[in-house]
């Protein structure tokens, strides 16, 4: 593997932490309400770290995993014995409920017989090294602790060679007794100091002096010892520091923005008193989500209370209403997602969420008059307030009339020509002034774009490296065959000049694969088509990118113009490849056969009222099906015989179906299969019923059904294997031997799984090991032995 585990310096009281490669974490609402692990998110549903330090005994808030290169935002170090149930038990919930991520993992415990080691010690270090803020809660026996004072002697030294922050809490005990080792303080240190190591004894001291002339806030002094306060007051001096890291990411390469901004900002006026409403409208690719998110950025720390929803317009129809009412709540609040039955009930826990409250909310992509209805319609937000949304048009109508008629409206304009030569030329020269021989022909291609950012940037990509002045011609004449304004129709130039495999991989990305783990999304494509070189290309000519979570993302005009393609409004769905709109369940009525459909996507209801084995048998070439809430049943001989990628959301315990053979699937998503109470077990029928294999990726994420893992014998092909916050899982199967081309196993949320079978060290392909948010209490040696 390529991180190996071993144990770091135990400490009486201490847990200890994994430093196996850990990839993002899934997030449940479920879980996050049964598990002290997981702390929500805020701003978008962006996630900070704060690793825990050691001295707690069994101690779920103190130990820490670890990935290279991974930055971490609070580091806590404490003495268990002291404050674990106490104080810092209360610093952890405040930092939880204001969306600060806690990230533990209790994994060596207080355990006598565990040898010493190296490795999850440095990298404790390294953590350190990684984080923002520290805080050491410096309490009565934090100095009999070696590993409390090594974290210390650490994070001093972060401070002065990295400019960390550190916000040293004494609880309990007097600045003077910690700086000259009196009292009890002292005593604990001298009971105990002959058993450390020479570099400890000598500059522990020291970094408890340094600590001490620092801002320490004293718990006994602090508001009259009231901790709570003390604990708000932490909280608030970290959010803070964090309001410049977690925002909004902006694309690179701006151009002619910051006139733009002027102008709005100057509509947002900031020193107003009053509440404003900012509507920033223009057409698709002008660049109004950019501008948006520069202008939220600028007033981001002025705010207690924020949001940014991006792209509400096909989040709601994805999701509905409800989903972007709840992340709107959960962001205002401060805390984890909220649960909403209906629209009506949203609009009004989010009035009475914001009433009297100084909030800053940035809505993307507002297209429709409920939209703004349901979100912010008669909200009655304290004086100060800012709320900024984009459009693509200015006449939106809403219920809430005064909503409108208070509204600014800043009209985007396209770029004028010098600026936009610019923009393209950063894309097709890197940065450089077009070549003499291209000069023309560039100023040409620019002028028939018409200012539009977008469009510049996959343009000039799309020539980027190309010399012949015969292919930029001909990029000029198809321009100029475009009608003005024709956005998508600009677009689809680019994708023409795309291979006929490669538009293949964009037209999927666009209906199905938006939001999807790169790593897996090649799956579906033959390895014959060279999909990853596929997606590199898509990449570099800009009609595709991978987000910070690496999931794959596109701009919402790229998204459209795929779906049009694969889609077109002409056609009957019977004609069309991919298919994943609620009409065009249609086409599991016809008699005919739909020797066309590759790709297919059905809702709870279409799925219900017209899935059978029939259905499939009449679409001989389906290659990736998603459903939800059905059931199989029936004889299947002869169907989905080219299926490679199945996603069955709700999946019920029960498995009725016959000669199920998918024998060319290689990506089964079972996740999320909790519906009604019911849901998969390692006694599901479907395990032995469903022959599959050539399976690569089984995803059984939220199957919190499962209390182990199925027998995997079976799956002699598999390559990843996901149980994400399988929160009853107790025991990975020994067939697990088996597997072995097995190159990732995500255990990730598993809180009841106490300990890894050894079989893994048949598992020679092993590459990826996550165990966070786990009870796993030991590594078994053999570990040690894999590649």
């Amino acid at each position: 593997m390529g991180n190996r585990c071993s144990k770091r310096p135990r400490d009486n009281n201490a847990s200890s932490p994994t430093i196996l490669k850990k990839q993002r974490h899934e997030q449940s609402a479920q879980w996050e309400s049964e598990s002290p692990h997981l702390l929500p998110s805020s701003d978008s549903l962006k996630k900070i770290d704060v690793p825990s330090a050691s001295g707690a005994n069994s101690d779920p808030y103190a130990s820490s995993t670890f990935e290279n290169g991974k930055n971490y935002y609070v580091f806590l170090s404490f003495r268990g014995t002291d404050t674990r149930k106490g104080f810092v038990d209360h610093l952890y919930q405040r930092l939880k409920a204001v969306g600060l991520r806690c990230h533990t993992n209790p994994v060596f415990r207080d355990d006598e017989d565990l040898p010493f080691g190296e490795n999850i010690g440095e990298n404790l270090i390294s953590a350190i090294k990684r984080s923002k803020v520290s805080i050491p809660v410096i309490s009565e026996n934090y100095a009999d602790s070696e590993w409390c004072l090594r974290e210390l002697i650490h994070i001093m030294n972060c401070k002065e060679s990295r400019g960390q922050m550190v916000l040293p809490v004494l609880y309990k005990v007097t600045p003077k007794d910690v700086r000259h080792l009196e009292g009890s303080f002292g005593k604990a240190f001298e009971s105990c100091k002959d058993k450390f190591e020479e570099e400890v004894k000598q500059q522990g001291p020291l970094a408890l002096r340094n600590a001490v002339d620092l801002r320490v806030f004293k718990s006994e002094n602090f508001a009259d010892g009231r901790e709570g306060e003390l604990v708000n007051e932490l909280v608030e001096i970290i959010l803070r520091e964090q309001q410049h890291d977690f925002q909004p990411h902006l694309p690179v390469n701006l151009v002619a923005i910051e006139d733009r901004v002027v102008e709005v900002m100057a509509m947002v006026d900031i020193a107003c008193p009053d509440t404003r409403i900012i509507g920033i409208w223009g057409m698709g690719g002008i660049g109004k989500t950019t501008l948006a998110m520069i202008i939220y950025k600028r007033l981001f720390d002025k705010f207690k209370c924020r949001s940014f929803l991006k792209d509400i317009r096909e989040t709601i129809n994805r999701e509905g209403v409800k989903c972007v009412q709840s992340l709107l709540l959960s962001d205002i609040r401060k805390g984890p997602k909220s649960k909403v039955h209906d629209p009506e009930m949203g609009t009004n826990m989010i009035r009475l969420s914001c009433e009297k409250k100084k909030v800053l909310i940035l809505l993307d992509d507002v297209d429709h008059p409920n939209h703004l209805d349901n979100l912010i319609g008669g909200c009655k937000f304290s004086l100060g307030s800012r709320i900024i949304f984009t459009s693509r048009h200015k006449a939106i109508n809403c219920q809430d009339k005064a909503l409108l008629e208070s509204t600014y409206w800043y009209e985007l304009q396209k770029m004028n020509i010098e600026n936009s030569l610019l923009l393209f030329s950063i894309h097709a020269f890197e940065k450089k002034p077009p070549p003499k021989q291209l000069a023309t022909l560039s100023r040409d291609i620019v002028a028939i774009i018409g200012g539009l950012p977008l469009t510049l940037t996959v343009i000039g990509s799309c020539l980027k490296g190309e010399e012949d002045q015969r292919i930029w011609g001909e990029m000029l004449e198809k321009l100029r065959d475009v009608p003005d304004e024709k956005v998508q129709q600009q677009l689809r130039i680019s994708y023409d000049l795309l291979e006929g495999d490669v538009k293949k991989m964009f037209l999927d990305i666009a209906c199905f694969f938006i939001g999807i783990d790169k790593r897996i999304a090649p799956y579906l494509w033959d390895h014959k088509l060279c999909p990853r070189t596929g997606l590199k290309k898509l990449i570099d000519r800009s009609l595709i990118y991978v987000d910070d979570e690496d999931e794959l993302g596109m701009h919402d005009e790229f998204r459209n113009l795929g779906r049009a393609i694969a889609r077109p409004a002409d056609k009957k769905p019977w004609d069309c490849s991919r298919l994943w709109k609620e009409e065009d369940v249609i086409v599991l009525r016809r008699k005919e056969e739909n020797e066309n459909i590759e790709a297919l996507r059905l809702d709870r209801r279409g799925s219900k009222e017209f899935m059978g084995q029939k259905s499939f048998k009449k679409m001989p070439n389906l290659k990736f099906l998603h459903v939800k809430d059905v059931d199989f049943d029936g004889d299947y001989e002869g169907s989905l015989a080219e299926l490679r990628w199945l996603k069955w959301e709700g999946c019920h315990d029960y498995f009725e179906a016959t000669n199920f053979h998918l024998e060319k699937l290689v990506v089964l998503d079972l996740s999320a299969n909790y519906v009604g109470g019911n849901s998969i077990s390692e006694n599901w029928r479907g395990w032995s019923s469903i022959k599959m294999e050539k399976l690569k990726v089984l995803n059984l994420s939220h199957c919190i059904g499962l209390k182990s893992t199925p027998n995997l014998s079976a799956f002699k092909n598999l390559e990843m294997l996901i149980l994400v916050l399988c929160i009853c899982l107790e025991e990975i199967d020994p067939s697990i031997k088996d597997v072995k081309r097995l190159v990732s196993l995500n255990l990730s949320g598993c809180e009841r799984l106490k300990k890894l079978p050894e079989q893994l060290d048949k598992l020679e392909n092993l590459e990826e090991l996550v165990i966070d948010y786990t009870a796993i209490k030991e590594i078994p040696p053999c570990i040690g032995s894999l590649k």
